[in-house]
């Protein structure tokens, strides 16, 4: 039996006791992973090795018995291992995927406050519906009526500017992709900056970032951070910024802003996926874009940077994959935009300007994202022909 992996995120009701708690162990793991990867540095640059997994966890553990690093004994140890750990995982990231970069340095205040925990019932469990236990903290933690897993995969607890949640991922049956095999409807999508998406059948998903409260706090968002600015160039002394106690609260507020446009955009996106998959169709089409390259228009690439195209394909990949819905994912240098769905006849040029699509060989006339979906429907049909 296949099974998938999915992910759950649930909020904490903390007493100011355990706030600070969290915020040690958030502090405590941030320290780990710093002075975890500058061992890895020093040992590759003087000794010329690359620590593995197992030689982090051993020195991350070791500190707590240095005097100067004494107060890691008050810390859990999972919360230890796991940060030594994560510098491992960047590692392994870094040598086969070279997109995720070279690991870097957590700083204070910049990074987000979230530490990881040992996936067992000592360091990590629910004491039932309501009661969630973590390892060194004396009360357990509120939380809303939730049903327990058998097993948690890799728990973590993250602060994200106003409220501190526990995530954790466990393992489900993966759909068969044969359930919907009675089902022949297959489904374009294109993904676009006008619209988010555009099905072949017509359904046209709005931007979210064009609606009224968006516009509004983007608008508060851009308020504030001039204001911030000038704040900034009052208090500077010689080549140096003074951080005030007013300066603190403006930074607060921009982050909750922040917070809210990316709930809503996550929201969102939720709501579209999930709209596309319910259906479940034979098969879903959408494009392999290149999101890296198209950031590099200086007039789009705010508006492509909110669209969250990623995220977009993250989504409805897992979705697909529990509904039983195949996911087909077009070539990216396939023309669906520059092909009439018509008659196949492909353009030369087409602009960005063009919303309209016109074909000059059967007279076809249509809206420019509604012929690139059709287009992707044609090209799962083939595809699913292929396969079968």
């Amino acid at each position: 039996m296949v099974l998938l992996i999915v992910g759950e995120k649930i909020r904490l009701f903390l007493t100011d006791e355990q706030v600070q708690q969290f915020k040690k162990y958030s502090g405590a793991s941030r320290f780990i992973y710093n002075t975890c990867l500058a061992e890895c540095i020093r040992a590759y640059q003087e000794d010329g090795i690359s620590l593995k997994k197992l030689n982090l966890i051993k020195y991350a553990e070791s500190l707590k018995y240095d005097e100067k690093y004494s107060w890691l004994k008050e810390i859990s140890s999972g919360v230890v291992r796991v940060a030594a750990q994560d510098v491992a995982s960047a590692f392994n990231n870094f040598y086969k995927r070279g997109n995720k970069g070279f690991p870097r340095f957590k700083k204070k205040g910049k990074c987000k406050e979230s530490f990881g925990l040992k996936a067992d019932l000592t360091h990590c469990r629910f004491e039932d519906s309501k009661h969630l236990k973590f390892s060194k903290i004396r009360e357990p933690v509120q939380i809303r009526e939730h049903w327990i897993p058998d097993k948690m995969l890799n728990p973590r607890v993250s602060f994200d500017g106003k409220f501190w949640y526990f995530s954790f991922s466990y393992e489900i049956p993966d759909a068969d992709l044969t359930i919907n095999q009675e089902n022949k409807n297959i489904t374009g999508v294109d993904l676009g900056i006008k619209s988010l998406a555009v099905t072949s059948g017509g359904v046209i998903y709005k931007n979210i970032n064009k609606s009224k409260r968006v516009k509004q706090l983007e608008k508060r968002k851009r308020h504030l951070q001039r204001k911030l600015s000038r704040k900034y160039q009052m208090n500077k002394e010689d080549s140096n910024f003074v951080k005030t106690n007013n300066i603190i609260k403006l930074e607060q507020e921009i982050r909750l802003i922040d917070r809210k446009l990316k709930n809503i955009r996550n929201t969102y996106i939720h709501q579209v996926t999930y709209d596309l998959v319910k259906t479940k169709p034979a098969c879903i089409v959408i494009e392999d874009l290149n999101v890296k390259g198209m950031m590099k228009n200086k007039h789009l690439s705010k508006a492509i940077q909110q669209q969250e195209f990623y995220k977009f394909r993250q989504y409805i990949s897992y979705k697909c994959q529990g509904y039983g819905v195949r996911l087909v994912v077009a070539n990216r240098f396939y023309p669906s935009s520059k092909t009439c769905s018509c008659c196949g006849h492909k353009k030369k040029f087409l602009s960005l300007k063009e919303r309209t699509y016109i074909c000059h060989e059967c007279g076809l006339v249509t809206d420019r994202d509604l012929n690139a979906a059709i287009n992707l429907k044609i090209y799962g049909k083939e595809k699913l022909i292929k396969i079968a």
